[in-house]
């Protein structure tokens, strides 16, 4: 393997994540794999595997650097644990893409099978999903959320993400195939055909969905408290002036807060909600810290005549939970990160209730995972999610985020309300378009008049299963035949 591939595939990296925000230049990730694939598909199977690692190590250390600002800024690491740390993080997530390496390479390309295109776009997509669910998972950098508002947005609804990764790494292949084995793929009509086909079938709108006659005025809260300010008990009352002045004077019918507004406990009947943020309004929405016997949750609390309460069920390794505690504990206690040892709540819970909407709830990390949402064809329902991306400080993430709250508004066809401590707040529609939102690092109040949708997106049905089960029957047959050739 020469410096030149090496140096192409550093470039193949940077080109990956200059597709995500905040910079959105979409084709980019076009650019990339095709590079990649062109490399590794003429490498042999040890070279293969070197250029993945490297093209994964090149993508994280870029697209996931904020990592290294949450473990040093803000979990007490010093330079030294931090670096660590993130370098495991990094090594870890970059260690997946080992799997398109091992089977995506010269020894195992067969230029007389016609249906080898499909390969590399399987075990792409099972890479993906391997790394989205694995150990907790990590599910950010997927490439089908990159490509939000394009020609794709109509193939969201029907089967998800993972699909839309699944085509783009198809387009790439075919690409990658025709620039770098010319004689081999370039008169392959069955894989021409297959594409223009596949994307075809998926540039007709429908809508799944039915929008309600009636709407409701919402309010946004971005109060763009500092990590460091929000765990200082010392400023309770400072922060609390804080919410009351933006939030005092909205007459709307719901007012909503982002996640773990106050940093304390929250106690039933508490009167500062009621006294001090709903003088006016109807109803809120915020997130909290509830105890519940011994256990503490990440909450979000639905105050109006009652109270209603969700609490997270997918937790932050660390940031919120210890895992594997027993061998871990010693490490936790050195970052010494605040609220780091919450409950996991019940994978069964209610959405809120609140006049005749029904409120989806989700809280921050949480929007990554499609399967925690659910929707039906009776209810008129709108999702919100609640974050706290302060712990990100200024880096990529909180945009990145922001992106897959859009992505999980298309897939299901609702309207979205984002709530963030320091950004980015925002109405997006059910097509994953902003309305309205604050910046990051602002402070603000946005306010709409939201409907809500009802009935079910395919993907809300069937979710990932059509994806897996055609990536499975391909990789069965590919695993085949290639056992039986070694």
């Amino acid at each position: 393997m020469k410096t030149k591939e090496i140096i192409s595939v550093i470039i193949a990296g940077i080109l990956y994540v200059l597709a995500f925000p905040p910079f959105d230049f979409k084709p980019s990730i076009y650019i990339s794999l095709v590079i990649f694939l062109g490399l590794i598909l003429t490498e042999s199977k040890k070279n293969a595997l070197i250029l993945s690692l490297i093209y994964g190590l090149i993508i994280f250390s870029l697209g996931a650097s904020w990592i290294f600002n949450s473990i040093y800024t803000y979990g007490n690491g010093g330079i030294v644990i931090s670096s660590i740390l993130t370098f495991i993080f990094i090594l870890i997530q970059s260690s997946y893409f080992l799997i398109v390496g091992f089977f995506v390479n010269e020894k195992y390309f067969d230029d007389r099978n016609i249906f080898f295109i499909f390969v590399p776009a399987s075990f792409w997509v099972l890479m993906e999903f391997t790394r989205s669910n694995l150990f907790t998972g990590f599910p950010w950098l997927i490439i089908g959320h990159s490509q939000i508002h394009t020609i794709f947005d109509n193939v969201f609804p029907v089967v998800g993400s993972f699909f839309v990764s699944y085509i783009v790494v198809l387009i790439s292949t075919y690409l990658a195939l025709i620039f770098f084995i010319k004689q081999s793929f370039i008169h392959n009509k069955f894989a021409f055909i297959s594409l223009v086909i596949i994307i075809s079938l998926f540039q007709f709108k429908t809508d799944w969905t039915e929008k309600s006659s009636e709407s409701m005025s919402i309010a946004v809260v971005q109060p763009n408290i500092k990590q460091d300010d929000k765990f200082n008990l010392s400023n309770i009352e400072i922060i609390k002036e804080k919410y009351a002045s933006l939030s005092n004077k909205l007459e709307n019918d719901l007012i909503i807060l982002p996640e773990t507004a106050l940093p304390v406990v929250h106690s039933r009947g508490n009167k500062f909600y009621r006294d001090k943020i709903i003088k006016r309004a109807d109803g809120m929405i915020s997130g909290i810290f509830r105890r519940e016997g011994n256990d503490i949750f990440n909450s979000m609390l639905l105050l109006d005549e009652s109270e209603e309460y969700y609490d997270k069920r997918h937790l932050v390794p660390f940031g919120e939970y210890t895992p594997f505690k027993s061998l871990l504990k010693p490490l936790a206690q050195t970052l010494d990160i605040p609220m780091s040892n919450l409950s996991k709540g019940d994978l069964e819970q209610n959405s809120f209730t609140f006049k005749n909407f029904e409120f989806i709830p989700i809280i921050c990390y949480e929007s990554a995972y499609s399967s925690l949402i659910e929707t039906n064809d009776e209810d008129y329902s709108i999702i919100v999610n609640l974050s706290n991306d302060s712990w990100f400080g200024n880096s990529f993430a909180p945009y990145q985020h922001l992106q897959i709250t859009q992505v999980r508004a298309i897939e299901f066809q609702r309207n979205l309300i984002r709530a963030a401590n320091t950004g980015v707040s925002a109405f997006i529609d059910k097509n994953g378009e902003i309305i309205q939102k604050l910046k990051f690092n602002t402070l603000g109040v946005i306010v709409s008049n939201i409907s809500a949708d009802r009935g079910s997106t395919p993907f809300s049905r069937f979710g990932d299963y059509p994806i897996l089960m055609l990536i499975s029957i391909i990789i069965i047959f590919n695993v085949v035949k290639i056992s039986k050739h070694e």
